[in-house]
């Protein structure tokens, strides 16, 4: 068995299998940055566009300048006000808090009347009880209801109805809001 002869060329260039392979890779690479180049100069100009369009706008929102209400005359204002007190009486959470007052009493009492304040969300309730125990059970119950917090009994008198000495009282709570 003998050796092959050796075929030495110095002067062939050596072939790459893969050169081919890089070549393309190449030009896909230069194909992709050109279609980026143009995608980028179409929303580039689409944004100039909208740029111009938007300063366009705000010129013309300028030059119109603010919009002035004519002074209401004293009648008219005062039919605001109106408006904006029956607004507040509705907003008012009505049928929660008569639930809570009467979820608080066990029926000794006698609530008389009932003052809410839609601005600050506060509550007098004017009213009546038996006796001092019955009355300062009645503030316990009321501070325990979700709906109402801070409640104080702001005073009390003895008066007689009927030949019978009652307690008259008011009552001072905030309600939280109705989530």
């Amino acid at each position: 068995m003998s050796a092959p002869p050796l075929h030495l060329d110095f002067v062939a260039p050596p072939v790459y299998r893969w050169r081919r392979w890089c070549w393309a890779a190449l030009a896909l690479m230069v194909v992709c940055v050109v279609v980026l180049g143009q995608l980028q100069s179409v929303v580039s100009e689409r944004l100039e566009a909208t740029q111009a369009r938007h300063d366009l706008l705000r010129e013309r929102l300028r030059a119109s300048g603010p919009r002035t209400v004519p002074p209401a005359d004293a009648q008219t204002t005062a039919d605001i006000q109106r408006a904006n007190l029956v607004i507040e009486e509705l907003v008012v959470p009505w049928e929660r808090l008569f639930d809570a007052i009467e979820d608080a009493d066990p029926g000794g009492l006698g609530a008389l009347a009932l003052t809410p304040n839609a601005r600050d969300r506060t509550l007098r309730l004017t009213g009546e009880a038996r006796d001092l125990n019955e009355l300062l059970a009645y503030v316990d119950r009321m501070g325990a209801q979700s709906l109402l917090g801070e409640v104080h009994l702001q005073g009390y008198n003895t008066v007689v109805r009927d030949g019978q000495p009652v307690l008259s009282f008011t009552l001072a709570a905030v309600w939280r809001p109705v989530p």
